[in-house]
């Protein structure tokens, strides 16, 4: 029941239901951890490191690529061709 403003990505609607959880479906608006997404998911408001709050692909037209996954880490691609390499504990918003 709490209310709150988040970063809207494409795709979402007034009304629409978004869920912060550990597995979440990969739906526009549901924030979960990088390793839960699909490989391929695109991605916005990425923390850098856990518990430190979203700082990748915040503005308006920004967005990231989950590209991979390898002991511990995620690897994305963000939309300048850039590729970070950021623990997978990390969280991210679908869309």
């Amino acid at each position: 029941g709490e209310l709150s403003y988040i970063l809207a990505p494409q795709r979402l609607k007034v009304g629409d239901t978004v869920i912060a959880a550990e597995k979440a479906d990969v739906k526009p608006g549901n924030a979960m951890p990088l390793r839960g997404m699909p490989i391929g998911t695109i991605i916005h408001n990425v923390e850098m490191k856990p518990m430190k709050g979203g700082q990748i692909a915040r503005s308006a037209g920004g967005y990231a690529q989950l590209v991979g996954r390898d002991a511990g880490y995620a690897q994305i691609r963000l939309n300048s061709g850039e590729l970070r390499m950021v623990m997978d504990t990390c969280i991210a918003t679908v869309g």
